[in-house]
């Protein structure tokens, strides 16, 4: 036992982001270097534990955050500040297997709170915090609803937020379990106390975290990982990219979803490799802090999903790249929604003069059932990029190649081969394999799979029949390759005829006026003509009736020349009105129901 001292971190406050001074260039990370390989370790815990013990001093993450400040946790900072907070839980009452909701924006907090909850064997339950998207009530609710459902009394959220939560809940919550739910802060965990020795409670089949999805397809349900698919899905992905001693991983995704957490933060630190992690607030307010960020640490590998490669390309000014140098950036992988060839242009004819090498673009699908990846390109490997006939894809399901410059041409970008150790097959609707080339569902296994959506046995028996799990998304395979195509639920069926929302939503935000990400294709039933419409939802600021009315002519002509199908309705509405989930994806559904 050793008395608890002040927290441990070193902090220092970064030049504003207009100058270029604070970013002078270190020394080139690049070169040979040797090939990491995964630690002795079958936890989070001990993996804690191994760093912490072996290189006590290595830097594992640092933090940017909103105001440039930049914190550095070493393994032995992470590892003691990880153990004060468990011994604040252990005297709240939490013990091994008890969920515990976290509610944290990118901090320090968050992970040190994270591998609290591992040293116990408890289990951390990730929430969004509040936010000005979300009435507070109405954040309250689904809080509600998720310690209801997790059967859990502790939350831990930042501290300026800990009043408004209670408050909300004890708005929402039934007054018997508001009295029981315990809403705690960092600062109230640290009070004083002994600190315990460090002890691993977890087992490799334990569960690891639980991640609500984001409910596009439905209510959010618990995804339950276990520490020995998070480390196989982690090994794999490792496998496939080859990490070496020079990788350094720069993120800037929500560490509440699993791209965020889990391929970005967890992957990272696994391997031993440093992490430069900032809010997603920074990114968005100033989408070149992230290309900044790669250039002063030497960043070798960054997550993100398609829209952000295509908002950096069009919203960053070309005052901000003087300088920009780009050329330590070998893997820049694109997920967690559809990926359109024409982003990958886009950003690629900006930032090449950047030293960005096209060939970077690692293009990889996956899910949090699978605890995040599924499959991604061979490095090694060229990117594969196909131009497939709209009209056999839309009457046939076939994914037949035409000539580039064909007007029936529509491009799909592969997402590389499966995973090391997992399998994937393309079923129709009856489970039954379809041929190669041909469009279906994607069905995956391997060693990666959650363990389930926790309490909740009839949603998780939908989803994973006979040791597959059915993702819900629609592709085919060409030569080893994975290509999605959308999402099934997402399909748009017009005069029997099936089209994919994403290719006309990338039509019209060709449009000038029409915000990058924040347009939506969808069908909705009319029972006169016996089928669907197709209806274009856009955001722009622009306010004058005669320029809307120009604006969606011209959306409706884009949409036409690249799909082939004229949007029976296009319509405009104001900024940030478009319903989408935490993770920024858009809810089709919702929108359809509201037309």
């Amino acid at each position: 036992m050793s008395v608890l001292t002040p927290l441990r971190r070193s902090t220092c406050t970064l030049p504003p982001v207009s100058d270029r001074s604070r970013y002078p260039g270190r020394q080139d990370r690049l070169g040979i270097s040797p090939q990491l390989t995964l630690p002795p370790t079958r936890t989070l815990s001990e993996t804690l534990l191994h760093w912490a013990r072996a290189e006590p001093t290595r830097p594992l993450f640092h933090f940017i955050d909103l105001h440039d400040r930049l914190t550095t946790l070493t393994a032995a900072d992470l590892l003691l500040n990880a153990q004060r907070l468990a011994a604040g839980l252990r005297r709240r009452g939490v013990r091994p297997r008890h969920r515990v909701l976290l509610s944290f924006g990118t901090s320090p907090e968050f992970l040190e709170t994270f591998f609290a909850c591992g040293l116990l064997g408890a289990v951390p339950c990730l929430v969004d915090l509040p936010s000005h998207k979300v009435p507070r009530d109405e954040w309250g609710r689904r809080l509600r609803d998720k310690l209801a459902l997790l059967n859990a009394s502790v939350l831990v959220i930042e501290g300026e937020f800990a009043t408004g939560a209670r408050k909300a809940l004890a708005r929402t919550c039934p007054e018997a379990h508001a009295d029981v739910v315990q809403v705690l802060t960092v600062e109230e965990l640290m009070e004083a106390g002994e600190l315990p020795e460090a002890e691993v409670w977890s087992c490799e089949d334990d569960t690891a975290f639980i991640q609500f999805t984001s409910g596009t397809t439905g209510s959010p349900k618990g995804v339950q990982i276990s520490h020995q698919a998070l480390m196989a899905n982690i090994g794999a992905m490792g496998e496939r990219v080859g990490w070496t001693a020079n990788d350094l991983m720069v993120g800037w995704l929500p560490l509440f979803h699993d791209m965020g957490l889990v391929a970005t933060t967890l992957a990272a630190f696994v391997y031993g490799m440093p992490t430069v992690l900032m809010p997603p607030m920074a990114f968005l307010l100033q989408p070149a802090r992230w290309l900044w960020a790669i250039h002063h640490f030497r960043g070798t590998a960054s997550f993100a999903p398609n829209f952000a490669y295509q908002f950096s390309a069009k919203r960053i000014k070309d005052v901000e790249l003087a300088d920009l140098d780009l050329s330590s950036w070998r893997c820049a992988f694109n997920a967690a929604e559809f990926i359109h060839a024409e982003t990958l242009r886009l950003f690629t004819e900006r930032f090449e003069p950047c030293g960005f090498d096209p060939l970077a673009f690692l293009p990889a699908y996956g899910m949090a059932e699978m605890t995040v990846g599924v499959s991604i390109r061979d490095p090694d490997e060229p990117l594969a990029v196909e131009f497939i006939s709209r009209a056999r894809l839309a009457t046939r399901g076939e994914a037949v190649i035409v000539a580039e410059d064909s007007p029936e041409a529509t491009p799909v970008v592969g997402t590389g081969r499966v995973l090391p150790g997992h399998e994937v097959r393309i079923v129709d609707e009856s489970g039954h394999d379809v041929l190669e080339r041909h469009q279906g569902q994607v069905v995956v296994r391997g060693p990666s799979m959650f363990q389930g959506y926790f309490a909740h046995p009839q949603a998780t028996s939908q989803v994973l029949r006979d040791g597959w799990v059915w993702t819900g998304d629609l592709g085919y395979l060409a030569n080893g390759q994975l290509f999605i195509c959308g999402r099934d639920s997402d399909l748009i069926i017009k005069a029997g005829e099936n089209y994919h929302p994403y290719v006309m939503e990338s039509a019209a935000a060709k449009v000038a006026g029409v915000r990058q990400g924040c347009v939506a294709a969808v069908g909705i039933r009319n029972p006169e003509a016996g089928t669907e419409d197709i209806v274009i939802v856009f955001e722009t600021k622009e306010t004058d009736a005669e320029a809307l009315r120009r604006m969606r002519r011209l959306v409706e002509e884009q949409v036409f020349l690249d799909c082939g199908v004229r949007p029976n309705r296009v319509v405009p509405i104001p900024p940030r009105t478009l319903p989408k989930t935490t993770s920024g994806k858009i809810r089709r559904r919702e929108i359809a129901i509201g037309m």
